[in-house]
């Protein structure tokens, strides 16, 4: 790719129209006008067709939502093939189910994987860039972990069966110049890691005012930033609440019985300027923001004003980790642990990283285990029929064709969404119980940088503003892996990394989800540039930052379902209800549900257990 890309993004832009037509918003062939970006690129390598939710993606499941494949089913073309477990969704979740099936099944049993993306992995991808001759990786979406090397930790058997290893390589600068602190991830400096690096834009109080940035504010205790002297108090006091603030056995319960904004404001007496900061962090890790999600989720992801708070610690000292591409490292080690042919190389850690994707290898006859990409599970039904039978009917979309094919048991993993809508014959409780899950949108833009020299002169590496698009960005330190080893160093290429929710305090939880969802599809892509670099040319102008030289590409994930939106009682239930999680993990006959979702927070691990119990549940008495 050459510094200034100007070749148009297909994909965003088609995903733009898609969804401006399927959400019937205003003058979409305005936006389709409008999706012409000025440097745009649907990046390099293996996942370059699949850079979040893609059009046909998405169009295809609003034409599930409005039952436009009911009354086609009939013309569905019958494979005529027979698995003895099918797994709908090749995310991390899908990829752990397969696992559970491939370590505990018998070794003729027979998995499919049916996969609705370009490429496997979900959210757990990667994009790529090549600028001045050097590679660049960064998350599409999910990202950060930490070794697991202690039995008794969730995770432990998998990250040592993976053979994901425990210990890891990163660059660094080189020496002469001033040394600055990197986040490993693209979270910690957010809310959890504090550093000298970190810095916090303040913008000017009106025209001609440029702002002012503060470096290091939670370690000099907000000196600089402009509160008054109560609310850095309150501020200082959320960071460090030496107890919990109720005594009852029931504390979990308890938290979870109100939203976090009434655990700061009436529970704990902090300011609104408290809540407001945490909003758009929370909503980075919950999709929404301190207004609808549980105290409990707060907890959950070590938001402060608890005890438990894990977040007063140096950004040096992090022991958090990051493969370049994000948790792509997880989904590779399960595709070749499943599927040995399927990634170039050998079973080596740089070999799983580094090694090109063998696509045709992933739907071999010969396979145990086969992955079927590009295919959109539409309907689900299970028949009566003897317990062992092979009474599981699963329609799906491939290349504007539906198929059909049979299984004795299934796993649904692709996300609460879909499954309520293709299951047929779903038990009232569990679709009482999905009504309860909300999901929001989020939206990950990778910018590739020919320099970083403008970081360098403000001395940080990580950003965070109150005021613009976005709330944060940062480049990190890059892991190597193999030969993937790009330079560290303020005048070479980088990655800079947004995450940016559409979270709207004040509307119903189900309302904010929608006003996201219109907000991110109803945005051109080059509307959206034009706010990524406009908040850039406002945070780093002053320090020598020029669009035209400075930025090589910009890749947008956009992720219409991205995280599930944990509300009061989601975890124990309202009025001495069954939480609804409880109740999705219940099977259906033989058929079993798996998202990350039902954790509340959404994280590798999570993922995979919940698809190992829900291939355990599947394949029970088979």
């Amino acid at each position: 790719m050459s510094i200034r890309v100007t070749r148009r993004d297909f994909l965003n832009g088609a995903l733009l129209g898609a969804g401006a037509l399927l959400l019937e918003l205003p003058a979409p062939l305005k936006l389709f006008a409008q999706s012409q970006p000025t440097r745009g690129s649907a990046g390099i390598g293996d996942y370059a067709a699949s850079n979040g939710n893609t059009a046909q993606v998405i169009s295809a499941f609003r034409a599930i939502e409005k039952g436009d494949y009911k009354s086609l089913i009939l013309d569905s073309i019958d494979t005529g093939e027979i698995y003895d477990f099918v797994v709908a969704g090749g995310g991390l979740s899908g990829l752990g189910a397969a696992y559970e099936f491939n370590r505990s099944s018998s070794k003729h049993a027979k998995c499919l994987i049916l996969e609705n993306h370009a490429i496997f992995g979900g959210a757990a991808k990667r994009n790529e860039f090549m600028v001045q001759g050097v590679r660049l990786i960064g998350p599409q979406a999910s990202n950060a972990f930490g070794v697991i090397d202690r039995p008794g930790v969730p995770g432990y058997d998998i990250y040592g069966e993976l053979g994901i290893p425990t210990e890891f390589e990163y660059g660094e600068l080189p020496a002469g110049l001033k040394p600055l602190d990197f986040d490993a991830t693209n979270f910690g400096y957010r809310l959890w890691f504090d550093s000298k690096s970190v810095g916090h834009f303040y913008a000017g109080k009106g025209q001609g005012d440029p702002g002012y940035w503060v470096a290091g504010l939670w370690g000099d205790k907000l000196s600089g930033a402009p509160y008054s002297e109560k609310v850095r108090k309150d501020f200082l006091r959320w960071r460090n609440i030496p107890e919990r603030r109720y005594s009852g056995e029931d504390y979990g319960r308890w938290l979870d019985s109100m939203t976090y904004k009434d655990y700061l404001e009436k529970v704990l007496k902090l300011d609104p300027a408290v809540t407001r900061y945490a909003d758009p962090v929370l909503a980075s890790v919950a999709g929404l923001g301190c207004d609808v999600i549980s105290a409990y989720t707060a907890r959950q992801v070590s938001m402060p004003g608890f005890p438990e708070f894990l977040g007063r610690r140096s950004l040096k000292n992090s022991h958090w980790h990051s493969f370049p591409g994000g948790n792509d490292g997880f989904s590779r080690h399960f595709i070749k642990a499943l599927i040995p042919d399927a990634i170039e190389g050998g079973r080596n850690f740089a070999d799983i990283h580094n090694g090109p994707v063998r696509f045709p290898a992933l739907d071999l006859e010969k396979n145990r285990v086969r992955m079927r990409l590009s295919s959109t599970v539409v309907r689900v039904e299970q028949k009566d029929g003897p317990r062992n039978d092979k009474n599981i009917s699963i329609v799906y979309l491939r290349e504007g064709r539906l198929y059909r094919l049979r299984a004795r048991s299934l796993v649904m993993a692709g996300g609460s969404r879909v499954a309520r809508k293709v299951v047929l014959g779903l038990p009232s409780g569990h679709a009482d119980a999905y009504a309860q899950f909300h999901v929001a949108p989020i939206l990950v833009v990778n910018v590739a940088l020919t320099n970083w020299r403008f970081l360098y002169r403000l001395g940080v590496t990580a950003c965070k503003w109150s005021d613009g698009f976005g709330f944060g960005c940062n480049i990190r330190k890059p892991m190597y892996v193999g030969d993937y080893r790009p330079p560290l160093h303020p005048d070479r290429p980088i990655v800079l990394t947004f995450y940016i929710s559409f979270h709207k305090p004040g509307l119903p939880i189900g309302e904010q989800g929608e006003y996201g969802r219109k907000q991110l599809l109803g945005t051109s892509f080059a509307e959206f540039e034009s706010l990524i670099v406009g908040q850039m040319k406002r945070l780093f102008a002053g320090t020598g930052f020029e669009e035209g030289k400075d930025i090589a590409g910009i890749i947008l994930n956009r992720w219409t379902y991205a995280y599930v939106n944990p509300q009061p009682g989601f975890y124990f239930g309202k009025d001495g209800g069954t939480p609804p999680r409880d109740i999705i993990r219940r099977p259906f006959g033989h058929i079993a549900f798996a998202h990350a979702e039902l954790n509340g927070h959404q994280h590798w691990v999570a993922a995979v257990e919940e698809g190992r119990r829900a291939a355990g549940q599947a394949m029970e008495g088979l």
